[in-house]
């Protein structure tokens, strides 16, 4: 498919390194909140892309000099994002509902480089459940040595436009995204007390023994964690209605770049539960 990058900052357009020393809680998680979730057609919902670690509120701004893409992919298409505003700590944008059935909102950023102490870097890897990566520092002899760690991110959130999701099934097909959430139910149409099957895609295959966590607004963090089967695949109990997002991290070790040991990938994708009656927001 054909991606179209987000306008870039006058700022040479190179991706900038970043290089501190930081806590593990560096970087935080990347969500796109739509004002709604459930619009009638021609009606108009702003969506708020916000950074942070308890969902879904926004602790620091992402600037728009990070984004790579900014797109909607519905039945007629992919439709680039080009305009933002800042509202508070938040960049947002108008989404305008105009194709019935199912919108994929898609959002990627540029790689930032991040060095961490020895024993943050452990402590990160604890705390995320990269126990393989902790593995593979102790073999080669680096738990206590810093690390250099480049990481991007990429988000998707699904509004739907009417009361059906259309038959195009856009909501449920990989968008090309280096590492991706796909849902195999409708996210949406998913009850309080059902279960939600997704699959973890990975430079298009799918992903094995990754973990997989989802929580809700006003929730406990991580509510529900599980781990991807050899087909990627992993099924979430949701627990109430509300505004859910479930997120992945991936990391891989970088064998033949003098500047850099590790990339991670993180991926999120929101979405809302309604109530067993099906009232919606």
């Amino acid at each position: 498919m054909t991606r179209r990058p987000a306008p870039q900052s006058p700022v040479r357009g190179a991706v900038a390194l970043l290089f501190v020393l930081s806590s593990p809680g560096f970087a935080h998680d990347l969500w796109i909140l739509p004002g709604k979730y459930r619009l009638t057609a021609g009606e108009v919902t702003r969506i708020f892309v916000n950074n942070g670690d308890v969902f879904p509120e926004s602790l620091t701004l992402l600037g728009e000099h990070r984004l790579s893409e900014v797109l909607s992919k519905s039945s007629t298409g992919e439709l680039p994002v080009a305009e933002f505003r800042v509202d508070g700590k938040s960049l947002t944008f108008d989404f305008h509902a105009a194709a019935p059935g199912s919108h994929v909102i898609l959002l990627g950023t540029r790689p930032r480089t991040v060095r961490m102490k020895g024993e943050d870097f452990e402590d990160y890897l604890a705390e995320e459940g990269l126990t393989a990566i902790a593995a593979t520092r102790k073999e080669l002899g680096q738990t206590s040595e810093p690390a250099v760690e480049r990481y991007a991110k990429w988000a998707k959130a699904i509004v739907d436009v009417g009361d059906e999701p259309g038959s195009e099934n856009v909501w449920g097909e990989a968008s090309g995204q280096p590492f991706e959430i796909v849902p195999l139910d409708h996210p949406n149409r998913v009850r309080p007390g059902g279960a939600l099957r997704l699959r973890v895609l990975f430079d298009g295959e799918a992903l094995a023994g990754v973990g997989v966590t989802a929580a809700r607004a006003s929730g406990p963090a991580k509510e529900i964690s599980s781990s991807t089967d050899e087909g990627g695949e992993v099924a979430l109990t949701v627990t109430a209605p509300g505004r859910w997002y479930v997120r992945a991290i991936h990391m891989v070790r970088l064998e033949g770049d003098p500047e850099v040991s590790w990339q991670s990938y993180w991926a999120t994708l929101s979405f809302e539960v309604q109530s067993a009656a099906g009232s919606g927001s």
